[in-house]
């Protein structure tokens, strides 16, 4: 099974993978920082697995300019 995994789409396969941890973490550190905090929901999640590093910062951004992913207080 391994070995299966190891072959041609298994290394992009595993870029994908950490490239998501990343990004699913970055999410969480940031909003140990940031006050109020970005809402984690399945659509955030979503954008950090899927787009990673990416997705994290297209979030950060969003929330920044108060366009997406704001919660008014």
């Amino acid at each position: 099974m391994a070995f299966i995994l190891m072959g041609r789409g298994g290394r992009q396969l595993g870029r994908f993978v950490v490239n998501a941890l990343i990004g699913i973490v970055l999410l969480f550190l940031t909003n140990l920082f940031i006050t109020p905090p970005i809402p984690i929901n399945i659509i955030t999640v979503l954008i950090c697995a899927i787009g990673g590093v990416l997705g994290w910062l297209i979030i950060l951004i969003l929330y920044l300019l108060g366009v997406a992913f704001y919660v008014p207080a």
